[in-house]
This record gives C-alpha cells, structure tokens and sequence, in this order.
C-alpha cells in the first residue's frame, strides 16, 4: 500500500521512502513532530519550578516535619549525667497528692540544712513512668536521710496527675508546676530530670533521661555520705 505525504500529498511505496522525504523536504514536520514530547516536559518542568516555594521540596518537607515535633521526652538512651556546684533556684509551689491539691505551699527553704532529690516529671511521660518504681525504691531506702520532691508538669491536667500518682503508688512530696516557673528557674528541657542538692542547697549532680537505678544511688550517696 502506497504511502501518501500528509504535507505535500506525494505517494511513496514504503515507509522508509517516506521517511527520508519528509526529512529532505519538510524538516520542520518532521522534527517538530518528535521533539513534541520532550518540550511538553520541559515546559511541565519549568512550570512545576515556578509554583515551588524557595527551597523546592526541601524546603516542603522541612516545614512538614516543623509541624509535627512534639514537645521531647528524653528516650532511654540519652540519658545524661552532669556535675555542677550552683545554688539551687528557690520556688515555693503547690503540693499534690493521690486526691489532688492538698491546699499546702511547699516551699524549697523549709528544708534548710538538708540535701534534697528534686525529680522533673509529667504524669503523662513515659520516661517518667518507667523511672517511678526505681525512685519509689529509692526513696523508701534513703528518704529518711534526704528529701524526695518530684516537680510535676501537669500535662493532661490536675486530676489525671493525681490518677497517677495513686496508679502508681508515688506517695512522697510532689508539687504541681502548672506555669513551668521551676521548670524554666532550672533550665529542665525535659522529662525526667534528676537535680541532686547537698544540704546547703547547691546543685551537686543532674541527670537527665531514664537511667539506672545504680546511678541514681550514687548520686544520692554523695550527698548522704
């Protein structure tokens, strides 16, 4: 069967014959007609990058994970240890218990003379939760010789705290920083943060993260022996 020119109308018995006319006679069709699709997709291209933020899609992906960061709780992993010798800040806070706000103001000065074992913690950390039976150890073996006070965070709210506290059995001295004031006094970035104080007061130790319960006795034991 004949092929016929679509530009001219000329007949050629094949297809190469065919071929090579329109390349010798009519080179804009021809190559028009196969550059076709490669400058649709520049075209696509170029109008891609112009709908794009600054960045393209770094730049996307950035604000993507910007938006999902959740306020951090240090994984076990992390956990730090740190020596320091600063006066602890001063706060007077709220105390709570198993039923919620007892009405008392616990204050850092009514331990003059004593050290103290201040625990940063949320009732809604997993951290923290994994920590409490090894505090509550702790604090039945030595809170005779220092004192236990866990500043809570109360994310979720008073009453879920108190749930905690009872769930959990934490029936020593905890206070309720609603405002984050001694968070913020003590530069706690996250939960749980151990801040160990000698009897004047000063920051002897700090850890911070899920640790063992080895390590949080010998930073007791520094301050008792």
């Amino acid at each position: 069967m004949a092929k016929r020119c679509r530009i001219c109308g000329r007949n050629f018995p094949t297809d190469i014959a065919l071929k090579t006319h329109l390349k010798e006679n009519h080179k804009g069709y021809y190559y028009g007609v196969r550059l076709a699709p490669v400058i649709a997709l520049i075209m696509l291209i170029a109008a891609l990058l112009m709908i794009l933020p600054p960045g393209g899609m770094t730049a996307t992906i950035t604000s993507q994970t910007t938006l999902t960061v959740t306020p951090p709780t240090l994984p076990t992993h992390t956990a730090q240890t740190q020596s320091s010798r600063r006066p602890a800040p001063y706060f007077e806070l709220p105390e709570i218990d198993e039923l919620g706000l007892t009405g008392r103001i616990i204050k850092l000065s009514s331990f003059a003379g004593k050290p103290v074992f201040l625990e940063f913690m949320s009732p809604t950390c997993p951290h923290c939760l994994r920590m409490a039976p090894i505090v509550k150890e702790l604090e039945e073996k030595y809170g005779d010789k220092i004192i236990f006070i866990s500043i809570v965070y109360p994310s979720g709210g008073i009453d879920y705290a108190s749930k905690v506290l009872a769930k959990e059995g934490l029936d020593w001295l905890h206070v309720v920083d609603e405002k984050g004031a001694a968070f913020d006094a003590y530069g706690v970035t996250g939960t749980p943060t151990y801040v160990i104080l000698d009897d004047d007061h000063v920051e002897v130790k700090r850890i911070i993260g899920e640790t063992s319960r080895e390590a949080l006795e010998e930073a007791i034991l520094s301050v008792i022996s």
